[in-house]
């Protein structure tokens, strides 16, 4: 099972049951694949930009 659509970003903002949350987290600290594709989207959903020369990481 990993993690993808609606699954995906119910789980990131934390919005299903506890047991779902809970059998969701054991796998995503086990699956590299998973735990990617979540660090991906909640930086996404964080609206994080490239600014100036250095090109550092800033939140809008």
């Amino acid at each position: 099972m990993h993690l993808h659509g609606d699954i995906l970003e119910n789980y990131a903002a934390r919005e299903l049951a506890p047991n779902t949350l809970a059998e969701i987290d054991a796998h995503v600290s086990n699956c590299l694949f998973c735990a990617h594709t979540l660090a991906a989207e909640t930086a996404a959903s964080a609206s994080w930009e490239r600014r100036g020369l250095l090109g550092r990481l800033v939140r809008d």
